[in-house]
């Protein structure tokens, strides 16, 4: 490459990275998809190899589910261009999931038309006989998808890998256009959560009370959302008991007042507990600070205090350890007085100070600023939880500068974070102060995103 492309393309490998990052904090940014596209365009084809890399990085990250399909759309564009070969085979493997073939067939007709390349279609087909089965079709084949199964096959004429599979492909189809159909006996989950459907509603809750109703639950692969619809939107305490043990931990701890409104009993409860309270199973889930308190926040002062306040404890090993000097300028102006989006039992404020603490608390060394009335420095020592470092904030309100404020506390520090709302970015944009992370979006992706913005400086990518 000559100097000015790679320099452009080392540009666009970096604007890339930092839109995923982005989305780690904020993915529901709906500019984020189209900005992404503008520049994966260009990048998919000057450097195949590396954006097919950080395609396969961000498939770790949940969050960047829809994201990824669109870079991987792009790639596949590239590849079909350029006639390139085994595309096909690109396409199978980039599709995990079940519902990523319509995710990415939908991105693909709106970006590109309703001409879909043999290469695409094709391994897209390839997809579908892997992925299609049973508990594909419960969970994803519903009206909310981009694009139905039937959608997908009568798109990519997929050739089933057997009888039962080309069952459910006609199944799916019939379901689509809404005609009659029979479900033949060696489909036997999709039979049993016709049975359950073919319940009077009256009848349903009283059948989880039976020894078997759980066991009904699973075998037709009923998630706890699922099992809610099936119970018009009234869980008891024995459909709670049934579907906790298929909830993931975040889902546990987002329904924990819903637990206790249900009266779920002390045996159950005991069993969450103990969950919430394993450093492994907070490690697993990924579970922050914030995700933490939000949930203490929701049930205060009952028996999930204890358990909560250890799963505090050990979610602050999945805050990163920001190394050197860190200052932390908290918002805590009138501005920040509405919910938190990602928390909505907390301020976001009280969102923000949470954030903070939790940084400061993990960084090698960090200073901690309330700003509202006045920007007066937090202690934040070792030994010290999350909650204890909150409770010094004092209460939210007044309307300090964070220009000032940064002026006032700025001292040679390696870099700076802003918490504040989005209304106030603009205040401190364009500031010179060495590693600066202004964060508007107060999410527990946020604190992932801090050191991957830092690494794209360095171009120390993480993959």
């Amino acid at each position: 490459m000559t100097t000015s492309v790679l320099t452009r393309v080392e540009a666009d490998r970096k604007e890339l990275f930092l839109l995923v990052v982005r989305a780690l904090a904020d993915a529901g940014d709906p500019t984020l998809v189209r900005r992404l596209a503008d520049v994966a365009v260009r990048l998919a084809s000057a450097d195949e190899e590396w954006t097919t890399r950080l395609a396969d990085w961000m498939s770790r990250h949940p969050a960047l589910a829809r994201l990824r399909l669109a870079l991987v759309a792009e790639l596949a564009h590239a590849r079909i261009q350029a006639r390139a070969t085994r595309t096909r085979s690109f396409v199978d493997r980039a599709l995990r999931r079940a519902d990523e073939p319509g995710e990415l067939l939908a991105y693909w007709l709106g970006r590109y038309g309703r001409s879909l390349p043999q290469p695409l279609k094709r391994g897209v087909a390839d997809a579908v006989v892997r992925l299609y089965d049973e508990p594909a079709v419960a969970t994803y084949d519903g009206p909310g998808a981009s694009l139905r199964f039937a959608d997908v096959l009568a798109l990519t004429h997929p050739v089933p890998r057997d009888g039962t599979q080309s069952a459910l492909f006609a199944l799916t189809i019939a379901r689509r256009r809404g005609l009659t159909h029979d479900i033949p006996p060696y489909l036997t989950l999709l039979r049993a959560r016709r049975e359950l459907y073919r319940i009077a509603a009256d009848r349903r809750a009283p059948l989880l009370d039976r020894p078997d109703g759980a066991l009904r639950l699973a075998s037709a692969a009923m998630t706890w959302s699922s099992v809610r619809r099936w119970l018009l939107g009234t869980m008891t305490g024995a459909a709670w008991a049934a579907v906790l043990p298929t909830m993931s931990y975040r889902e546990r701890l987002a329904h924990l007042a819903d637990l206790d409104r249900a009266g779920v009993s002390a045996e159950v409860a005991a069993w969450v507990a103990a969950d919430l309270a394993d450093p492994a199973s907070v490690a697993r889930a990924g579970a922050t600070p914030l995700d933490v308190v939000a949930a203490v926040r929701a049930v205060p002062d009952s028996r999930w205090s204890a358990p909560l306040g250890r799963a505090l404890e050990w979610s602050l090993g999945n805050v990163p350890a920001l190394p050197g000097r860190t200052l932390v300028l908290v918002d805590r102006s009138d501005l920040m007085a509405g919910p938190c989006p990602a928390a909505r039992s907390l301020t976001r404020a009280d969102a923000a100070a949470v954030f903070g603490a939790a940084l400061a608390l993990r960084a090698v060394a960090a200073d901690l600023v309330s700003v509202g009335a006045g920007s007066p420095r937090v202690p934040a020592t070792p030994g010290d939880g999350p909650l204890d470092v909150v409770a010094r904030f004092g209460r939210p309100g007044g309307s300090t500068g964070l220009e000032h404020a940064l002026r006032r506390h700025l001292d040679g520090h390696d870099r700076v974070v802003i918490l504040t709302h989005p209304s106030r970015a603009g205040e401190v944009a364009g500031t010179v102060a060495g590693r600066q992370h202004v964060v508007t979006a107060i999410t527990g992706g946020a604190f992932t995103a801090i050191p991957y913005v830092e690494a794209a400086g360095d171009a120390s990518w993480p993959f």
